[in-house]
């Protein structure tokens, strides 16, 4: 207890910092980490049922494609006219399935990419301000403790103009 003393450690001071502190990570658990944790998640199921689609879309073409050959089987015991058209009817249908359904992919993988992008970019968003409104909390209620009134106004402006500049 003396040697604290003798070292300047005032423990009420110290206790209220450990107390302010562990107030502040109980805050940052519940509004910041789980939301974003739980986002992640989100997008992690999101993203799960995008690749199962998009595996379901491929199986999808390969049973279009035995359906076409068994067409082109039945066709090849009729007559050479028949089997002519038939394989040209076959063909361009089976181009534009394919086609149809790469489209699809492509759209459904664009917007899936735009909306992860997107999502992300508001997340981050999200979390900045509210990192950027509990760092000038903390950092206000710490400063007036220990500057003066002119040092305070003087850092709450930096701080406000920094924040701004952050927003944009």
């Amino acid at each position: 207890m003396e040697l604290i003393e003798k070292l300047g450690i005032d423990l009420k001071l110290l206790l209220a910092q450990v107390v302010n502190f562990l107030i502040l990570l109980f805050v940052l658990k519940k509004l910041v980490y789980k939301p974003v944790l739980k986002m992640l998640d989100t997008r992690k199921n999101m993203i799960a049922k995008t690749v199962e689609d998009s595996k379901k879309m491929e199986e999808r073409i390969e049973k279009l494609e035995e359906e076409r050959k068994g067409t082109l089987a039945k066709a090849s015991k009729e007559a050479v006219s028949i089997i002519e058209k038939a394989k040209k009817d076959a063909e361009s249908e089976h181009q534009k399935i394919l086609e149809k359904a790469k489209g699809e992919i492509s759209n459904m993988m664009d917007r899936c990419r735009t909306q992860i992008v997107a999502e992300k970019n508001a997340m981050m968003k999200d979390i900045k301000k509210e990192v950027s409104a509990l760092v000038i909390m903390s950092s206000q209620k710490i400063l007036q403790r220990e500057f003066s009134d002119s040092d305070q106004k003087r850092l709450k402006d930096a701080i406000a103009q920094e924040v701004r500049s952050l927003k944009k």
